[in-house]
This record gives structure tokens, sequence and C-alpha cells, in this order.
């Protein structure tokens, strides 16, 4: 297995509110990226604590796609009760979109608007769909994709971790393939970089670091105008 993994404050931002998870342990493998929103720093904790969790979180591997539903519905519960706790919290939350790895067995959760993409034999895939207002547009037609990026709206989720009691969580199992490339990243990198531009770099004949790096670079030559987070799994 390679990995590649950068996070980066972009050009923007004062604070990286951004957080990410790459573990390995005898069981299985994690990988998280989490894009927290909220004043007085609030973003970076929401984050923050969705990330801990999935580090901690004792998962039934019997019954994965079950158990990391539960995961992110104790996270969804454990934010709220701080944003509860504290009115300089009010308000924050974070997206957070995971991959685990079962020996070949991928199980993905995804609530809000980071991605997940597969390269697979040269083929680029979105794997998630963003749980935002300009992604509902799209599919009904109202603007184009192309429209979508620069969207004056394009800043807004229709669920995040955090904000409301009941959220929905889109859970996605696949079997991971020999040189199947694995993309999580936060919005930072696609609101900037076209996927066309995003598949270019991963074939690339580069480390993943390498390619998670320029993916970081590139979007900071672009803009940087959000906290951007790339990370690279193969298996």
């Amino acid at each position: 297995m390679e990995l590649g993994l950068s996070s980066d404050c972009g050009k923007v931002r004062d604070i990286n509110e951004d957080s990410y998870l790459q573990l390995d342990n005898s069981k299985y493998k994690i990988f998280a990226v989490a894009d927290g929103m909220g004043g007085h720093n609030a973003g970076e904790l929401a984050s923050s604590i969705a990330i801990d969790v999935l580090k901690d979180y004792n998962f039934d591997l019997e019954n994965m796609s079950i158990s990391l539903t539960e995961a992110i519905q104790f996270i969804n519960k454990k934010i709220l009760n701080k944003a509860r706790s504290n009115v300089k919290y009010e308000g924050m939350g974070t997206t957070l979109t995971t991959a685990i790895l079962v020996d070949d067995q991928l199980y993905i959760g995804h609530v809000g608007d980071s991605r997940i993409y597969l390269l697979r034999d040269g083929e680029f895939k979105q794997l998630t769909e963003d749980h935002s207002l300009v992604n509902q547009l799209v599919k009904a037609k109202e603007i184009t994709s192309n429209e979508a990026r620069n969207h004056p709206q394009s800043h807004i989720l229709l669920q995040a971790l955090g904000t409301e009691e009941r959220i929905d969580i889109d859970i996605i199992e696949m079997q991971m393939e020999s040189n199947d490339l694995i993309l999580l990243c936060t919005d930072g990198l696609n609101s900037v970089l076209k996927d066309d531009i995003i598949k270019k770099v991963l074939l690339d004949n580069q480390s993943l670091q390498e390619k998670a790096d320029r993916l970081i670079q590139m979007a900071n030559k672009a803009g940087g105008q959000d906290n951007i987070t790339v990370n690279l799994f193969t298996r």
C-alpha cells in the first residue's frame, strides 16, 4: 500500500479547519477528511472531534456498514452537544468523508461536500455525491456543472455533522482492485481544479506523496480560496 497526504490553509483563510486521518491497524485501514465550519475556531474543533472519534471507535467488522453509520451518528451527537455547551461554538459543524478498507472491501461513509474519487484503469470517477444546494440545482438541470463551480451559493450545504439531530448518511460498499487509487479531498481542491486536471496529476509517474503535494500547490496557484486537504491511497 502506498499513501500520500497533504493539507494546507490556502491563500485566503487564517487557519486550517480541515482535519484528516490515515490509520492502519491489524484489522483495517481507515482514511478520512473533514472540513469544519463555524466561527471562533469552532470549525477546527468540529472537524477534529470527527477525526478523534474515528481514531478510537470500536468498529464491528462483521457489520461494517451498520457500524460505520453508528459511528457517524455518534460523531453528529457529540458535535451537537459540544456546540450546545458553549455559545462560541454555536453553529459549528463539519463535513465527513471516510473510507475503511477491510482486506479488499471498501466501506465509505459520507456527509457533506468533501469527496472521494476512484482512479481505476485510467477512468476517474467521483464516488460520493455532494450534499449541497448547487449539486441539487445541477441534478434538477437548473444550472450546469460549470456554473456550479462559481455559483454564489456554492458554500451552502444541505447536510453537515453537528447542525441537525437527524442526518442522512451515504454508505457505499465496493471491492477494491489491485492498482485502484483512491482520493479523498475537501472542496478546497475540487472547487478550483476540474476533474480532468486532477486526473492528469494522478496519472503522472510520481509517488502519491508527490502527487498530493502537487495538487495542493496547484489549488493554491488557482487562488487557494479555501483550506485544502488531499488524502491518497492505493491498495
